[in-house]
């Protein structure tokens, strides 16, 4: 390779490497994509000859030192997934700047390879996956213009273009039938990419997810559909509470802890109507998952992945750092009493100091003694909330001092996590075990499956009652019911829906050609996500078995056998030289198709004699109307192999050798009808 400044393959691998970092822009620190920037500016003045020289090999020695102290001081927040992304990043760009010999390139190709791979970690929806296949074809590409310099980019493309074609039926074999392993290690979760739900919570933070769009999750359902008020799709339970924030107990985690440590999981049981489905979960680097209660994870192969608590909650053994499939069974109408009650009766009725909220506590007592029977007791707080002028809002003022006397008596406004803390706190205050469980309700129906976004999170109680055991409580079914039965936006149409989210399709639903686009969106995502992202060990069976039926040795051996015999089949009749003509240019085409007309004449080139002195040999041998135009196109020839033409140029000279070459097919036919006449 030249180390010219003006070597095209280095222009489209620096492209590549710009784009390739700001497509991780979540995870990159905005420092070193500025560093990027920076390498880029100085590499594309290189090549258009705005500057004449890179920064020398000293410059570029302190930059990555002062670059290395930097990161090395912000490692310990990023963690070790982050850390290393970030350390390749900085080391491309400074790469980048010294790009000078053969050895640089090749380096660089490599890392900005792996960053492309390393990209489908963080994003793997379709569109990003159609991105990071572009990228790595411009990367292919500029490998192409570096050992083919004397092509044309566009007979590059081309090349490029046809051998990926006749890839894609490899790959697509190879994806369908190559084992399915779960990963050999497991990513360390990255504290940057921690999103949605958390395992502490204060009455508003739920308020701020309402105004994300991204998507949380998808279930697939097979046979009934859930009504709205039924769904709704248990994340967390948090079980204690400090009078101002909930959170998971320590107690309940010791107590997991143990259960696993010994195998012990909980075994939960359903009875009568069931929601059959499958949940294709959005990477969120947690272990929790969602599903309706009550729930019991379906498929031998999800329950080597999925953990149950004795809370109810599902919990995958590793977090979740791609796309995450299971299926599910939910019965509704099961009693969620199968747990032990003495445990969940000691920790869910644990209060905070007596010196906080006393308002609540005075309140409570007294409507305590008015109503000693625990359903009535219950239902008189909802009848509060009902009765007293609270609203729903997504803008709830903030309540720092005594939050639960401010909002239950002065403020009177808040979101659906306000009210189900407000209402579990008074319960417990009341003698009754209560608990506050976070997830998401509601969803987006879509044929036979829902989409569920972080703007459907949603927060509600859990209260013991010894005839039932645990009861579901929403007092947001009772201040908004238009939020449980049609979701968050029909619930706060007074206010600005997603007004931190300005770019978000979910906001114009009412413009019904943006909503259609949404919708097929939506639509081509979910595909991706359940055929290709889902296309896991379960399916590959059925695959298989829709092939070969039940499976044995025999015929699984006997089926990779055959398809990797198609395979090598396949890449036999692309690059076999022996199966295949050479492929002449234009030029050298119409030069041999002139040659063939002259020889049903008689007239043949000799091996030994060159285009011009075979022009002579024509001009004598034939008559003007033959030999002119064999003279110029026999030129024009002569021209396109000792001179290189530029594309436009090319063009010229093969419509001038079209022409030149009818010239001499009229003039032979015509020659053939005269001889014709004078025979007769």
């Amino acid at each position: 390779m030249t180390s010219s400044i003006n070597n095209h393959s280095h222009f489209v691998l620096t492209l590549t490497f710009l784009l390739t970092s700001l497509t991780l822009y979540t995870s990159v620190m905005a420092w070193i994509i500025i560093l990027v920037i920076c390498a880029v500016t100085m590499r594309l003045a290189l090549y258009f000859q705005l500057h004449k020289h890179a920064p020398s090999i000293r410059t570029l020695n302190l930059l990555a030192l002062l670059s290395g102290i930097v990161l090395a001081y912000f490692s310990l927040q990023l963690g070790v997934l982050l850390g290393m992304l970030n350390l390749l990043v900085m080391a491309s760009a400074l790469k980048l700047m010294l790009l000078r010999n053969n050895r640089d390139y090749h380096q660089l190709v490599t890392t900005v390879g792996f960053l492309i791979g390393c990209g489908f970690i963080f994003q793997q929806g379709i569109v990003f996956s159609i991105i990071y296949l572009l990228l790595m074809v411009a990367l292919i590409l500029s490998l192409a213009l570096h050992y083919s310099p004397s092509k044309s980019l566009l007979q590059t493309s081309k090349d490029i273009s046809i051998m990926g074609l006749q890839a894609l039926p490899i790959a697509l074999l190879l994806f369908l039938v190559m084992p399915k392993f779960d990963p050999l290690w497991q990513m360390p979760a990255a504290k940057s990419t921690e999103t949605g739900l958390s395992e502490k919570i204060t009455p508003g933070d739920i308020a701020k997810l309402s105004q994300s769009s991204d998507l949380v999750f998808r279930a697939s359902f097979t046979g009934d559909i859930p009504q709205p008020q039924e769904r709704y799709w248990r994340a967390i339970v948090l079980e204690d509470f400090d009078g101002a924030s909930w959170q998971i107990s320590p107690q309940r985690m010791a107590i997991n802890n143990q259960y696993r440590q010994y195998s012990e999981e909980f075994d939960a049981s359903g009875e009568g109507r069931v929601f059959q489905y499958e949940v294709f979960a959005e990477p969120t680097h947690q272990n929790w998952l969602y599903a309706i209660d009550v729930a019991i994870p379906d498929g031998s192969y999800s329950n080597q992945r999925i953990w149950q608590n004795h809370d109810y909650q599902l919990i995958s053994q590793a977090p979740l750092v791609s796309t995450f499939q299971y299926k599910v069974k939910s019965y509704p109408s099961a009693n969620l009493n199968q747990s032990l009650y003495s445990l969940d009766k000691r920790i869910n009725l644990q209060l905070p100091p007596k010196t906080g909220n006393p308002k609540t506590q005075a309140w409570v007592d007294n409507l305590r003694s008015q109503h000693p029977d625990d359903v009535d007791f219950a239902q008189k707080i909802l009848e509060y909330f009902e009765n007293q002028g609270f609203s729903y809002t997504l803008k709830p003022p903030l309540m720092q001092d005594e939050p639960v006397d401010q909002f239950l008596f002065e403020a009177k406004q808040g979101f659906c996590s306000h009210y189900a803390s407000a209402m579990a706190y008074a319960l417990r205050l009341g003698g009754i075990p209560a608990r506050l469980v976070t997830g998401y309700q509601g969803g987006e129906l879509r044929s036979d499956y829902l989409s569920i976004y972080q703007y459907d999170a949603h927060a509600w109680v859990e209260a013991w009652f010894d005839e039932t055991g645990w009861q579901r409580i929403d007092p947001t079914a009772v201040v908004a019911p238009d939020r449980i039965q049609y979701g968050l936006q029909s619930a706060v149409e007074a206010e600005n829906f997603l007004y931190n989210s300005p770019f978000s399709l979910a906001r114009f639903n009412s413009v019904t050609w943006l909503n259609d686009l949404r919708l097929m969106l939506n639509s081509v995502d979910y595909a991706w996500t359940k055929w290709v992202l889902g296309f896991d060990q379960e399916q590959q069976k059925d695959l298989f078995k829709s092939f070969i039926g039940e499976l044995t040795p025999r015929k699984v051996a006997l089926f990779a056998f055959g398809v990797f015999a198609l395979i090598f089949t396949l890449i036999a009749l692309f690059y076999l030289p022996l199966w295949r003509k050479p492929k002449l240019d234009k030029s050298t085409s119409y030069y041999l198709k002139a040659q063939q007309i002259l020889g049903k004449l008689g007239i043949y080139r000799a091996d030994s004699k060159g285009p011009i002195d075979f022009s002579s040999q024509v001009a004598r041998a034939t008559d003007m109307s033959i030999s002119a135009p064999f003279e110029r196109l026999t030129k024009l020839y002569v021209i396109h192999m000792y001179r290189p033409d530029t594309p436009i140029e090319l063009r010229k000279h093969h419509a001038m050798m079209a022409k030149e070459l009818s010239k001499m097919k009229a003039a032979v036919k015509a020659l053939g009808k005269v001889e014709v006449l004078e025979q007769s």
